[in-house]
């Protein structure tokens, strides 16, 4: 084989290695113990693994009784209109952060 099959042949199995593997790292890459992993990981157990990765998250204003806000903008595939701008509280109780999501007003 040339060099550069042997590189692109490299990079493509890197590539589909990689898109196999995000999905399956989620749950250790995103936990409860910070605002933005909470989000993740919810975004991930409503069942949009790879959107966990790619959604944009915006930090906003502290509400004393909900918790810190987020404008979150990621791809739904399971929504009609696909960009699906949602706004999410992350509060801290105990040990860890609680995530409550919504699409706003």
């Amino acid at each position: 084989m040339k060099r550069w099959q042997k590189i692109g042949l490299w990079m493509g199995g890197s590539l589909l290695t990689l898109l196999i593997v995000l999905p399956l790292l989620s749950p250790v890459v995103f936990s409860d113990d910070t605002e933005r992993g909470a989000i993740r990981h919810y975004l991930y157990e409503q069942g949009h693994p790879y959107q966990s990765y790619s959604a944009l998250l915006d930090r906003r204003m502290v509400d004393p009784e909900y918790g810190r806000m987020y404008d979150v903008l990621w791809y739904d595939h399971d929504s009609e209109t696909g960009m699906t701008p949602t706004i999410c509280y992350s509060k801290k109780q105990d040990h860890h952060y609680t995530v409550s999501c919504g699409t706003g007003p």
